[in-house]
Parts: structure tokens; sequence; C-alpha cells
């Protein structure tokens, strides 16, 4: 990833956090929203508003990284593997944890359950899927579409 990438502010597939949450679930949205979609990543140690590189301590790096990924492992049905790493920009380190497009959806967060922990992310946003969001997504994970399902009762003429 460019370090100028890094710094154009949030986007469907970019989400800035300036500290790793101790509550996980503040992120967690936003992993299940991208493995939804198109894939993305959450850049920690860079402050949303701003966009001002704060990085993490070079103390906690490793510690932070085995939480996130414990906790993306462990909160997320189906299962989601994170890629994690670090990046230097301005002398400060960075953690990037980058999320696949998922190819088993729809991905949601296991203590909310399917209906209400399934997220998509919409340009900066994540919010909630609805209920035909949620439709497109399980025929999506079945590969299949909503414009090649049969209509029952439908009489040509």
């Amino acid at each position: 990833m460019e370090k100028d990438s890094l710094l154009q502010g949030e986007s469907k597939n970019v989400e800035y956090k300036e500290m790793v949450p101790e509550d996980s679930q503040k992120y967690m949205k936003s992993v299940v929203a991208f493995a939804n979609g198109d894939g993305g990543r959450i850049v920690f140690g860079i402050e949303d508003g701003t966009m001002q590189v704060v990085g993490i301590p070079q103390s906690d790096l490793f510690r932070l990284m085995d939480a996130i990924t414990n906790a993306v492992t462990d909160s997320c049905a189906p299962m989601i593997i994170p890629d994690l790493f670090v990046q230097e920009v301005k002398g400060k380190s960075l953690i990037i944890l980058e999320i696949a497009p998922g190819m088993q959806r729809p991905y949601y967060i296991k203590k909310k359950g399917l209906v209400k922990g399934t997220y998509i992310r919409t340009a900066g946003t994540t919010r909630p899927a609805d209920q035909a969001m949620l439709q497109e997504l399980l025929l999506e994970g079945k590969n299949k579409f909503f414009d090649q399902q049969p209509i029952p009762n439908l009489k040509v003429k």
C-alpha cells in the first residue's frame, strides 16, 4: 500500500482509527462490512477527523496486532482471516488491518446474530444491512443472484 494513499481520507475501502479500541466491537462492524463488500483497510494510528498521523507506540505493536487478529477471528462468522502489517509513515508506526472481500457472504458479528450483526459499507460509512441487502448477500453466498431466481406462478403470454 502506498504511503500517499493512506492519507487520502476515509472511503468505501479505507477507515481510520486513532488507536486500537479496548472494545473490538468499535471496529468489528467495519471488518464485517469490508468482507461483505469489496474488501478494505482499517488504519490504526491516524486521527479520523484531521487525518493526522499519531502512530502506535512501538512497545504495543505486536500485542495489539495479536489482539486485533484474535478479535476478528473470534467475533465474526463465517470466520474472517485478516491480514495485518505495520507501515511507517512520517516516522510513526501504523497498524494496517486488511480485509479481503469474502466468498461466504453474509459475514456478521456473532454476538449480534445474522439479522442485527450484518453490515455493509456505503461511501465512507458502515451501515447495518437492511432485509433486502441481507437477502442479496445470502444469495451471493450461494453464488446466486436476484435476477437469476425463478418466479413462481409467472405466466408467459
